[in-house]
């Protein structure tokens, strides 16, 4: 899922002809923040909006929102094995 974000964020920041240095400074994003995004590493909210902002690309948060919510539903469904114990009921 941060991969994929990663690559989204580096294709719109190519496809608008900018350099990393260019779009952390533009953003008032860190650079390694940028670069750790990139290598899918995520970074957080704030900043992945910030970047998004400065590619004039806003527009698009909900539905890479939509995206990411439909990866995360993907990948906690896959990972679980079994359900837990059901929990003990505390005496008064």
């Amino acid at each position: 899922m941060l991969c994929r974000l990663g690559k989204q964020v580096r294709h719109l920041r190519l496809a608008h002809n900018i350099s990393q240095k260019d779009l952390a400074s533009g953003s008032g994003v860190g650079l390694s923040t940028l670069k750790r995004l990139e290598n899918g590493q995520g970074c957080n909210l704030a900043a992945l909006v910030q970047l998004l902002v400065a590619l004039n690309c806003d527009d698009k948060v909900d539905v890479l929102f939509a995206q990411l919510a439909e990866d995360v539903a993907g990948s906690r469904a896959a990972i679980r094995s079994r359900a837990s114990s059901p929990r003990k009921a505390v005496d008064p």
